[in-house]
């Protein structure tokens, strides 16, 4: 309800300005006015409007005679040229002053000591003792305690290749412009330059230039943005953070093992690889002498067996290069070996558990299994055995 009240105001006032614009010599003095639609700028600092002008050749004498140009407050519309437009209502217009030379129909002003109550619709407006006119089309101007946030423009990064970051702050005051910065630097150079913007703006920009590396992928920096103003002692300021994306090839790939490589027992060979974008990999598996793939994924699992004794290799590859593994030795024992060991697994039941000093609970029917050479004697074990243990 409050916004449809506004925006019922904001009509009204609109209504009333193109009425009364249109009441006046307009339409005769064929004027036609040339600025942004919309400018933007911070209490305590100042806005330079960037302002051209056409005007009918049949009033084009009047530039000859010292013409006054203002710019007209839609709030104030109203009360401009009645006895009711007082000091207090001028007031609440900034500081303005023209800067273009009329005669060139250049009408770029300034306007000084703006604060936050000075955001309106602007009107153009030229007159002289015996003739004025209004242009139709306001500029909207916000005028902000804050600082805007400067743009940042981040290329594509290539490690080794060497790019611009470029950050942008606009300057809307250019006897107040910020001082704009990268932080870190990157160990990079940073260049700052002013420039004037297609609409007759202006902007400072701070150009990094450096060459990224893999070491910088995901690294955090900013763009600072620094005006000469202060808030209660400290200095204005806004930022952008920015996360930084290195594209690299494999720096680093290596085979992790998971499960005990066993006769019958599940392994898993994990490969991890450190690239952007991320590695594709690819795994081999060499065995006398010879090479053979086996399969594109990030993992390898199997189900141990004589067969899979070998050395296995991962591939990490993306479209920037690829790095192999160090080779990863994977031996699987056969019935054979075992044999060899001259192991014997005795199985003992532990049948009960009472009044064991060492237990606090009583434990029934759980399997634990033993390997023993064959020459052991488990006589020398037997005390420990005895009441606790049953051999199956």
């Amino acid at each position: 309800m409050k916004n449809s009240l506004s925006s019922l105001r904001m009509f009204a006032a609109d209504l009333l300005v193109f009425s009364s614009i249109l009441s006046g010599a307009w339409c005769q003095s064929g004027l036609k006015v040339s600025y942004p639609k919309t400018l933007n700028s911070t209490s305590g600092s100042c806005l330079l409007i960037p302002c051209l002008f056409n005007i009918s050749k049949e009033r084009e004498n009047i530039l000859e005679s010292s013409p006054v140009v203002t710019w007209r407050r839609a709030s104030l519309w109203i009360l401009y040229d009645t006895v009711n437009f007082t000091n207090a209502h001028r007031q609440k217009e900034p500081v303005v002053k023209v800067l273009g030379d009329l005669r060139k129909k250049n009408c770029t002003s300034v306007l000084r000591n703006l604060s936050s109550q000075h955001s309106d619709r602007y009107f153009f407006r030229i007159q002289t003792t015996t003739f004025n006119t209004t242009e139709t089309t306001a500029v909207n101007i916000n005028v902000s305690d804050s600082l805007a946030e400067p743009d940042v423009t981040v290329p594509v990064l290539r490690e080794g290749e060497e790019v611009n970051l470029t950050c942008t702050a606009p300057a809307p005051c250019p006897s107040q412009p910020p001082n704009v910065n990268w932080a870190p630097a990157l160990g990079g150079d940073v260049t700052q330059r002013t420039q004037m913007n297609a609409d007759g703006t202006q902007s400072v920009s701070a150009i990094l230039k450096f060459i990224p590396s893999f070491h910088h992928h995901e690294l955090k920096v900013n763009c600072v943005s620094i005006h000469p103003l202060h808030r209660d002692d400290r200095p204005l300021l806004s930022h952008k953070t920015v996360i930084l994306s290195v594209e690299y090839p494999p720096k680093k790939t290596w085979i992790s093992v998971s499960g005990s490589v066993w006769l019958g027992n599940n392994v898993t060979l994990t490969c991890q690889s450190n690239a952007n974008p991320p590695a594709i990999h690819r795994w081999f598996l060499k065995r006398a002498g010879v090479e053979e793939e086996l399969n594109v994924s990030h993992v390898f699992s199997f189900t141990a067996a004589q067969n899979n004794t070998g050395q296995y290799i991962c591939e990490a590859h993306n479209r920037y290069g690829a790095m192999n593994s160090t080779n990863q030795q994977i031996t699987v024992p056969g019935v054979s070996e075992l044999e060899t060991e001259e192991f014997h697994q005795l199985h003992f039941t532990l049948a009960h558990v009472s009044n064991q000093n060492t237990f606090s609970t009583s434990l029934d029917f759980l399997t634990v299994s033993f390997l023993f050479k064959p020459n052991f004697d488990l006589g020398s074990i037997s005390q420990y055995l005895n009441g606790w243990f049953t051999p199956n």
